[in-house]
């Protein structure tokens, strides 16, 4: 294990450190939204795809 995960895992005590932002666990909210852009982008790009094969058809 890296120094950042074993310090944000060690039992919480009075100190003044804070876990780095990148170390903190993402949200089930953050990972859906991922997830959904993944899968407008991906439907985005084939329909792109289908629409350049049909012009090319055309010629």
């Amino acid at each position: 294990m890296g120094p950042i995960k074993e310090a944000c895992e060690q039992p919480k005590r009075r100190s003044t450190q804070r876990c780095p932002k990148t170390a903190r666990p993402r949200t089930l909210r953050e990972l859906t939204m991922a997830d959904l852009a993944f899968v407008v982008i991906t439907i985005a790009v084939f329909a792109l795809v289908v629409l350049v094969a049909k012009g090319v058809a055309k010629l």
